[in-house]
């Protein structure tokens, strides 16, 4: 029986030690993920004071910071002409009110409802796009001339054309 004890004794205190290495691990991993939460939350805390200060300093920025300042203002206009290259490929502008992103072809503003601008816009085809387009005016035209037949197919054409384009758009 000297053996099958001896075994026993020391898989019990293999498996305590294994335990207590698992224990220990958990411990410091859980520590690791506190620590990095804590200094992300400190990370962001000096970003909101240097923005703050950044803001309120602007124009009086001390001269040992001015390099940061001037780096801060070409990072700002390289941002904003990036975000306006993107928004135009996505035929998209901006609010005149709020500043808000909106589609072109909206009249009201999704964010504070103010009217904007109609933008047209001209497709590789050469068509012009959204509704205040020619082809209102030839419908109008053919209307008045008496052409109500040709009327109805144009504004048939254009409902489908408008319907593709939603459903563009919801993509």
């Amino acid at each position: 029986m000297g053996f099958f004890d001896t075994l026993s004794e020391t898989l019990t205190s293999t498996g305590k030690a294994v335990g207590s290495k698992t224990k220990e691990a958990a411990e410091t991993a859980k520590l690791s993920l506190q620590i990095s939460q804590e200094e992300a939350r400190l990370k962001k805390a000096y970003e909101a004071l240097g923005e703050a200060y950044f803001k309120n300093h602007e124009n009086d920025m001390p001269e040992q910071y001015a390099v940061y300042a001037v780096d801060i203002r070409e990072s700002a206009a390289r941002l904003d002409s990036l975000m306006k290259d993107r928004q135009i490929l996505k035929n998209q502008k901006r609010c005149s009110s709020c500043g808000a992103w909106m589609p072109n072809e909206d009249r009201f503003c999704g964010k504070c409802g103010a009217e904007n601008e109609i933008l047209v816009r001209e497709t590789e085809a050469g068509e012009v796009k959204p509704e205040e387009t020619k082809e209102t005016e030839t419908t109008e035209a053919n209307r008045k001339e008496g052409n109500p037949s040709e009327a109805m197919e144009e504004e048939d054409g254009m409902a489908e054309a408008e319907e593709a384009e939603a459903a563009e758009r919801a993509e």
